[in-house]
């Protein structure tokens, strides 16, 4: 039985057995169907009180891992999906984070099971504002999914609107990317809400393609509305690109003219929702489009992590 526990550990018995059984189960090691050891069996093993292990089997039959059987044991079960997707792509970011700090994986797992247990931290009240609705969603969506934060979306023509609704503003910070970062905070200085900016950069694939083009490769750098084409050429701008020769374009409920002043380009660059109104125009099959989905930057993302964290910490000092 690979388990163990470390009984000079600060990290409660029960929490220790329940995250190695969990680990086991995830990594294959304890087989879908494959039947536990009994909790007399187990506990005498680990040398641990009965009552503990059969708290930790409680747990992991509620949480899914494992199920009872009348007069035969407790059972492996395929672990939740949620779980498995869930944990994987967590524990490699953490692990990479650790890495790059050079703390030892061991302190890490020490450090994160003291904490089991723990409530977790309540979510933060954001507001983002964004110029077009398919950023917004996918910006406050990648921040929604990296810190924990609840993000009112509002589009940057209806923000005067919302803040002229009555009441004390509900967020802790206002959120947007530095193309519109003056308009929100002219806006949000007034009511004493912090704007923070954030830079939203072309996604690594679709740069590593068009370096890839060769040297005078015409491109056309295409936009679902003026605004966008114009996010869209200043995340460009900064790449390296120099080596190719960019045409604005941008594609608004008109599209006559659009298909003549693509003519003369190789290449389409533009985000998803512009290649499928381009593809609905009848752009050539031919001509590649190379769909560019901007991304937040990470260091931002971290930053703001940072901010929120400093906020969340100085509230509870004045509580």
């Amino acid at each position: 039985m690979n388990l163990q526990i470390n009984s000079q550990s600060h990290v409660p018995v029960h929490l220790q057995l329940e995250q190695q059984i969990k680990h086991l189960i995830l990594t294959g090691s304890f087989e879908v169907g494959s039947r536990l050891p009994s909790i007399r069996a187990m506990a005498g093993y680990l040398r641990i009180n009965r009552n503990t292990v059969a708290r930790v089997f409680s747990d992991l039959e509620r949480e899914g891992f494992v199920e009872s059987r009348r007069g035969s044991g407790m059972y492996v079960l395929e672990p939740p999906v949620d779980a498995v997707e869930m944990k994987d792509e967590v524990l490699e970011r953490v692990m990479d984070l650790a890495a790059a700090q050079g703390l030892p994986v061991e302190d890490l797992a020490y450090a994160l099971l003291a904490r089991a247990g723990a409530a977790p931290r309540e979510k933060t009240r954001i507001l983002f504002v964004e110029c077009t609705l398919e950023e917004l969603d996918q910006f406050s969506d990648e921040l929604e999914g990296q810190l924990p934060v609840e993000v009112e979306r509002v589009l940057l023509e209806d923000l005067s609107g919302r803040l002229a609704e009555n009441g004390e503003p509900p967020w802790a910070l206002a959120v947007t990317t530095f193309f519109h970062v003056h308009e929100v905070q002219d806006l949000m200085e007034p009511i004493g809400v912090e704007t923070v900016a954030l830079l939203a950069e072309a996604n690594i694939e679709s740069l590593r393609r068009l370096t890839e083009l060769p040297a005078q490769t015409p491109v056309g750098v295409v936009g679902w509305g003026q605004t966008c084409m114009e996010n869209l050429s200043r995340s460009i701008e900064g790449a390296g690109l120099d080596h190719l020769n960019f045409v604005s374009v941008y594609v608004d409920e008109e599209t006559d003219g659009v298909l003549e002043a693509l003519e003369e380009v190789e290449v389409v660059v533009c985000a998803s929702i512009t290649a499928r109104k381009l593809r609905e125009i009848g752009v050539p099959r031919e001509l590649e489009i190379i769909e560019e989905d901007r991304v937040l930057d990470q260091g931002g993302i971290e930053m703001l992590g940072r901010m929120l964290r400093q906020l969340s910490g100085a509230t509870r000092e004045t509580e």
